[in-house]
């Protein structure tokens, strides 16, 4: 068991991504994390899963009593961008805790703490700074520097201020991670040991932006996540950090033992026992009609702003 403890924070509202048995499976798995929810969702607690049961309502009261201006906080989706106050917003929550952060959950984990060590923790204060995944250390410096105002960078008051998605914890949009990253750079953990699985939305295969590979399934087991492809009749097996199946609601489940289950580009499934060589193969083909058919499909509905992926 690793002495630094964690939290990843879950603001939730609304309906779980149909990766939500899975994740919860790969959370429960990381038992030195604890994953505390927010939320009006059916979530059951565990060792390591803590539930706070509340309404939206409840968590926009949260928010607004802990700023001296006027903030906007619509729908759920808004979350997002008050993710860099977390620990101001909900100091209670955090107390006794090393590192808070937050996440997605449309998301499976493999290890954590295999890549994020205690030595990587020790030295730095920002850890990943995606979306998806991020930690910071939980000290006033670090839990009050969303509010400091850099020129260039966007203002939490502006952010907090407005009902538009700002992507204000995200890389790119000049927010609170690209702040970290470019201003503090020798307090940022940066390594991507995860796999952002890319566009188009709808591809019947997988395509990692970070390993660059391309055809291939996942295997979870023992707490570990694995990408793994057959390529000129060889099996490669790699580990990863987690992988985020963005934009893939249509992905199904149909595992009925999560000790050890595949991820495919359609949906996790049980880990095939009979002809696996042969089923992780057919798993990995290429579905090249249908790629192209919805390559096509989701650039027009790009192009004429009628996707209702958000």
């Amino acid at each position: 068991m690793n002495s630094v403890r964690i939290a990843v924070l879950f603001p939730y509202f609304g309906t779980l991504p149909p990766q939500f048995k899975a994740w919860r499976r790969s959370a429960f798995d990381n038992a030195d994390i604890d994953f505390v929810f927010f939320t009006d969702c059916d979530v059951e607690p565990a060792q390591n899963i803590i539930v706070h049961k509340m309404a939206f309502s409840d968590f926009q009261h949260l928010v607004e009593r802990k700023f001296d201006f006027p903030v906007v906080l619509d729908r759920p989706y808004k979350i997002c961008d008050y993710r860099p106050a977390f620990a101001y917003i909900l100091a209670d929550y955090v107390k006794g805790y090393d590192f808070w952060g937050w996440g997605d959950l449309d998301v499976v984990y493999g290890d954590i703490r295999h890549f994020i060590t205690d030595e990587v923790l020790a030295h730095h204060k920002m850890i990943s700074g995606w979306g998806h995944f991020t930690l910071y250390h939980n000290d006033e410096d670090a839990n009050m520097y969303f509010m400091k105002e850099i020129e260039g960078y966007q203002s939490c008051k502006d952010v907090f201020a407005t009902n538009k998605t700002c992507f204000y914890d995200e890389y790119r949009h000049k927010g609170f991670g690209d702040k970290w990253k470019e201003c503090r750079p020798e307090d940022c953990w940066t390594e991507e040991h995860f796999d952002n699985i890319a566009f188009p939305k709808r591809s019947f295969h997988f395509w990692s932006w970070i390993s660059g590979w391309k055809q291939f399934v996942f295997e979870h087991q023992g707490g570990k996540l694995f990408r793994i492809k057959y390529a000129k009749g060889q099996l490669l097996k790699e580990e990863t950090m987690y992988a985020h199946f963005q934009h893939r609601g249509y992905m199904k489940d149909t595992v009925t033992d999560y000790s050890h289950f595949i991820i495919t580009p359609d949906g996790m499934k049980d880990y095939p026992l009979r002809f696996t060589k042969l089923r992780i193969q057919w798993y990995c083909r290429k579905r090249r009609i249908r790629t192209w058919y919805y390559q096509a499909h989701d650039y027009l509905l790009w192009k004429f702003n009628l996707s209702h992926y958000k």
